[in-house]
Formats: C-alpha cells, sequence, structure tokens
C-alpha cells in the first residue's frame, strides 16, 4: 500500500514537474530571452508569509552560513529540476526490490 502511494505522488511530482518545464519553455519563448522559475520565486509565489517566518527562524536560530551560501544557492535551482529529482527519487523508493541472484530461495 505505501508503494503504491509513493509512485502515486512520484509520478504527480513528474508531471508538476513536466508543466513546470513547459511553463518555463513556454515563457521564454514568448518573450525570446531564457526564464527559469527557481525553487525560491515558486515557494515565494504558494507560500509568501511561510517562506519569510522559515527564513528568519534559519537565519536567528541556525547559523548564518546555513541560510547564505547552501540554502541561497538550492533555492536558485529550476523548479522543475528539483521536483522531478524528488519524484524520479519518489518513484525509486516505491519500486519493489531488485531480485537476488546467484542465492536459493528455497
Amino acid at each position: 500500500m505505501i508503494r503504491l502511494f509513493l509512485r502515486f505522488l512520484g509520478l504527480c511530482l513528474l508531471a508538476a514537474a513536466f508543466v513546470s518545464l513547459v511553463v518555463d519553455t513556454t515563457h521564454s519563448v514568448s518573450s525570446g530571452t531564457l526564464y527559469v522559475t527557481s525553487i525560491g520565486e515558486s515557494l515565494m509565489a504558494l507560500l509568501p508569509d511561510k517562506f519569510l517566518l522559515a527564513r528568519d527562524f534559519i537565519e536567528s536560530h541556525v547559523h548564518r552560513v546555513i541560510w547564505d551560501p547552501v540554502l541561497v544557492d538550492f533555492l536558485r535551482l529550476p523548479t522543475w529540476l528539483v521536483v522531478g529529482f524528488i519524484g524520479a527519487l519518489t518513484i525509486r523508493l516505491g519500486s519493489k526490490p531488485a531480485p537476488k541472484f546467484g542465492f536459493s530461495s528455497r
């Protein structure tokens, strides 16, 4: 049951990554310049209050090095790349384990 849920969630995330890629491509073609939606822009559009609250919490309670070079660089990654990677990882976690060769099943 959990494998089914993980595969379904992974497929939904891959579909969302594909939609994000199509939106970025359409925007790039229509504007004539390369346009990439970063994960930071997506989070800011989806959860503006929570994003700012999380940023303030990390800057004040966790070391500043974690926020500035690490998370800021992560938030600059394309949305379709991050969501697609998480979707592929989720599908991989939901797949059946590979059969073991060379071992007796008795």
